[in-house]
């Protein structure tokens, strides 16, 4: 979700306000809050326990999703300094084997960069970076040391090369997860009902029920813009960013 979309998403949220506060000046002519002013009390009630379910329910929500937000980018800094690591211990072999790794790396993070992250983010695996991956630990594996020194020097990788490996597994299943749509429905739901009691509430001056109305809606906008963004980490506002992976090819 860019900018652009954000933006698309204001101006419907604009057409569907209008004629809501037509709506809500007409009903205020017709009479119709006078029939709710005498429930106030009830609505009242009725908004407190439906806006603290709300708040719960949100909040709950972001924890989730935030945490799995900061995973993604704590499991890519992880793999990428398992590279780096891998990179710089290469520098202790034989020239031949050091250049067979570093292009291996410096391909697997180009495919990475290119192909996966936006794979991911329509929730797909990608084929490629996973053949590249794959690629990049034979190249280690098929070392052969030439001497004590650099027998030592490759067991150490291919304990990293173990690591990367696992640090990649971590990143990829928390990227590919995402919130149950039930539980989408749900918050929403709830929201709508917030809405719609907001609506019906008996202001005395319809123009300071209007403003109310409009703050609510922008307010549980705002609040579903940041749950549905950040559920994707790799699209929308807030994004983790793949530089990690270009810096090792830089």
């Amino acid at each position: 979700m860019g900018t652009t979309a954000i933006s698309k998403q204001l101006c419907k949220l604009g057409g569907r306000l209008v004629p809501a506060l037509f709506a809500y000046w007409l009903l205020h002519k017709t009479g119709f809050y006078e029939f709710t002013s005498r429930e106030a009390e009830g609505l009242t009630t009725l908004i407190l326990l439906v806006g603290s379910i709300y708040a719960v329910m949100l909040a709950f929500v972001i924890f989730v999703i935030w945490g799995q937000f900061t995973d993604v980018e704590n499991f890519t800094m992880r793999e990428c300094n398992s590279l780096r690591d891998l990179l710089r211990f290469s520098r202790y072999l034989n020239p031949d084997a050091e250049h067979a790794i570093r292009r291996a790396v410096a391909d697997y993070a180009q495919r990475v960069i290119r192909h996966e992250w936006p794979a991911l983010g329509e929730r797909e695996k990608d084929e490629q970076a996973e053949r590249s991956f794959c690629g990049l630990m034979n190249a280690v594996i098929r070392t052969v040391p030439a001497g004590a020194a650099e027998e030592a020097v490759y067991q150490r990788m291919i304990d990293l090369a173990r690591k990367t490996g696992e640090h990649r597994d971590e990143r990829i299943t928390k990227s590919l997860t995402r919130i149950p749509p039930t539980l989408v429905r749900l918050v929403n739901t709830m929201a709508a009902v917030l809405l719609l009691l907001a609506f019906v509430y008996p202001f005395h001056h319809w123009l300071a029920g209007a403003c109310c109305f409009v703050l609510v809606a922008l307010v549980l906008f705002s609040a579903n813009l940041v749950m549905t963004d950040t559920d994707n980490p790799f699209k929308g506002i807030c994004n983790v960013s793949p530089q990690p992976f270009a810096d090792l090819v830089s």
